[in-house]
């Protein structure tokens, strides 16, 4: 047994993103522990890419009232620079160029946006849970919607976007929100492969828009059963030589 692997497992515990979960869930059973395997051996490699400061601001990005408060809206330069007060020097730049895409994107918009609702974590054990960084809603004519933003360059497959949305759906659509619908934006840069066949992620980050009408979401049973699996295959791994 061994006990850098069991430190990897639970720091892998402490950071693992809710984005990672509903990519591991979208592959194959037989490839899961293959693929939960590179994360946890990510772990002794350094520092993570980090969107901190970023998700930090998406409230401020996106306009999300502040009631009674009287501070003016932040523009792009207000936002640049509570960035530069929240990221590692490594991340600012990327950091930056999702907020810009994400504000050139959403302000022309209509909807107005609102946090005052419970920010429910996702449960993956009975006592252990991972962030789903739904910061806000937004409310467009007689229509709702809570938006999750994705600012990876690569963006979700189709199955791990199913995934995602069915799982905030579960997590959040109740209630007073019963008729809400779930969005999520990407700013996902184009893919292309190299001359040796190597895959990179280049160009202008483009936003994109998904909804996921209520009959393709995938079951709430189900993806309990998956959760269960994904956390015993994590246990499986701490105990690896």
């Amino acid at each position: 047994m061994s006990s850098k692997k069991k430190k990897q497992v639970a720091s892998l515990l402490q950071r693992f993103e809710f984005t990672d979960f509903a990519t591991i869930v979208a592959t194959s059973p037989i490839k899961r522990k293959d693929g939960l395997r590179k994360y946890v051996d990510r772990d002794s490699k350094g520092r993570w890419p980090s969107y901190k400061g970023f998700r930090s601001l998406i409230p401020d990005i996106v306009g999300v009232a502040r009631g009674l408060d009287p501070t003016d809206v932040f523009d792009m330069s207000n936002i640049e620079k509570g960035l530069k007060m929240r990221c590692h020097k490594d991340d600012l730049p990327r950091n930056i160029d999702a907020a810009k895409c994400l504000y050139s994107f959403v302000r022309p918009m209509t909807f107005s946006a609102y946090d005052d609702h419970p920010r429910n974590p996702l449960y993956i054990s009975h006592d252990r849970t991972i962030s789903m960084r739904v910061e806000h809603y937004i409310v467009d004519g007689d229509r709702g919607a809570f938006q999750f933003i994705n600012p990876r360059a690569e963006p979700f497959s189709a199955d791990a976007l199913r995934i995602a949305m069915s799982l905030i759906h579960h997590n959040y659509v109740s209630g007073d929100f019963e008729a809400f619908d779930v969005e999520v934006i990407e700013l996902s840069r184009e893919l292309i492969i190299g001359p040796r066949g190597g895959l990179k992620y280049v160009g202008d980050r483009v936003a994109s828009i998904s909804r996921l009408p209520r009959d393709e979401l995938a079951d709430r049973v189900w993806l309990n059963e998956q959760a269960n699996s994904v956390y015993a295959l994590l246990m499986e791994l701490a105990e690896e030589p």
